[in-house]
């Protein structure tokens, strides 16, 4: 499952098939940590809009915002109090990449995850507005994730769910069937390639976090 978020600016014009309405500033950072907050995009009352949510999915009745999990199995959600509900409500992570750790015998090794070309992609999400006062508030959302398809398999067994542009949309409609959409991923949509153990300060948001210490993998279709 995503450990940290890597967002870089993207044309907020063409990202989408319809526009979207710049609500809040895009946050940038190449290691987005849970618990902070991260731009998404959601369905708003005309527009579909990019705003500022928390990364730690926080329904009113959680009493300790740090137990707000930050991501979401799409196979469990049923069977869960907390997710009974929750695909009525969803959003969108626009991201660059993601990291993951490998676990070793005695270690774990940090790889980022991303696109060919480094290209903006989508991960679906589940969202909740959290009140802190009759007047206030703020939305809290979690990710999304599958069990890996064989590419990503290879460095873990979950990976976040992914919306296509072109069914962004529709993802984001509350009356729109949202299990068509929550499939892993083509084997060639997603490449990945280690990283330097920086990312694992969370404080360290350099383009340097980022950059490969070996060899990029991508997949291949066997002649």
């Amino acid at each position: 499952m995503p450990g940290r978020l890597i967002v870089t600016p993207f044309n907020t014009d063409t990202l989408l098939s319809e526009p979207l309405l710049v609500r809040q500033p895009l946050i940038t950072s190449y290691n987005l940590p849970p618990k902070s907050f991260v731009s998404i995009i959601k369905k708003g009352i005309v527009d579909i809009e990019l705003c500022e949510g928390y990364w730690g999915y926080s329904p009113q009745w959680l009493k300790v915002l740090d137990n707000s999990p930050y991501s979401a199995r799409v196979e469990s959600l049923g069977e869960k109090a907390m997710f009974k509900d929750a695909l009525q409500t969803r959003c969108l992570i626009p991201v660059s990449g993601y990291y993951e750790w490998q676990q070793y015998t005695r270690h774990k090794r940090p790889f980022a995850i991303r696109r060919p070309e480094n290209r903006t992609f989508l991960l679906a999400g589940i969202l909740t507005h959290y009140a802190t006062s009759p007047a206030t508030g703020y939305d809290t959302f979690a990710i999304l994730t599958l069990p890996s398809n064989q590419m990503i398999g290879n460095i873990s067994t979950r990976m976040p769910a992914i919306i296509p542009r072109e069914y962004a949309t529709n993802w984001l409609t509350p009356t729109s069937d949202p299990m068509p959409y929550l499939a892993a991923a083509e084997n060639d949509y997603l490449d990945y390639y280690p990283v330097a153990p920086l990312v694992n300060n969370p404080a360290n948001h350099s383009r340097t976090v980022a950059e490969p210490c070996g060899h990029r993998f991508r997949f291949t279709h066997e002649p």
